[in-house]
């Protein structure tokens, strides 16, 4: 099985297809950026997650998974977006029973995409070299 099989269930292809809509001819390939602004900033996410969830700050946790919610839905992460989404409501309610098991799928997902784009990336500059 090839690593593109592997990850075709953790990122959404019809949004990298329509990311490619507004690729500009002579300009930098924008998955590759729009990716690489995602693999930068993800780990700060789950960070800010993770110590919101265990410090039981609904407010910190609301405003981080609503980031995290926003960027994976944006790089076709749709499972990871909808996990940030439930997240993200458990902080608006304040009722943060269950995030604690729940961050730890996002933690695993977040992991999966994470290869996944890497995996993307390294696809769209291999064809384009």
């Amino acid at each position: 099985m090839s690593q593109e099989n592997d990850y075709k269930d953790v990122i959404d292809r019809s949004a990298l297809a329509t990311l490619r809509e507004l690729q500009e001819e002579g300009e930098p390939d924008i998955v590759a950026e729009v990716g690489g602004l995602f693999l930068k900033h993800a780990p700060d996410k789950m960070s800010a997650i993770e110590q919101a969830t265990e410090k039981g700050d609904a407010k910190g946790l609301q405003i981080a998974a609503h980031s995290l919610k926003s960027s994976s839905a944006y790089v076709g992460a749709m499972r990871l977006s909808a996990m940030s989404k439930e997240l993200e409501q458990m902080g608006r309610s304040g009722e943060l029973e269950g995030a604690k098991e729940l961050v730890e799928l996002l933690k695993a997902e977040c992991l999966r995409v994470v290869a996944a784009l890497k995996s993307e990336i390294k696809s769209t500059e291999t064809s384009q070299a």
